[in-house]
């Protein structure tokens, strides 16, 4: 049987490893998941950085779990596809965030 500590231990190591590849996301724990909110000053500048997710999604394979968006805003969620998040994912997460940073 495993020992619930060391499960404990892994979520908590896994948690740390996702918020510190991608931060400025929060972190839920049912589903692992990270969640954003990017906001804009217009839609134009939406519409770009929408455009750009569908770009680093299709080159990286993975797909966020949510998209929401609105005129100046966009809402990322960024599910795990297994029981924790992949590298794959946590990367796509850091990717969106370099975006508004550029």
């Amino acid at each position: 049987m495993m020992d619930p500590t060391a499960s404990e231990s892994s979520k908590e190591s896994a948690k740390n490893a996702a918020l510190s590849a991608a931060p400025g996301w929060q972190w839920s724990e049912r589903p692992p998941s990270l969640f954003r909110r990017f906001e804009f000053g217009s839609y134009g500048q939406t519409r770009q950085f929408l455009d750009r997710l569908a770009e680093q999604s299709d080159a990286l394979g993975v797909q966020p779990q949510n998209i929401n968006f609105g005129t100046t805003y966009v809402n990322v969620t960024i599910s795990a596809s297994g029981p924790n998040l992949s590298e794959s994912e946590c990367r796509l997460a850091a990717e969106l965030g370099r975006l508004v940073a550029d």
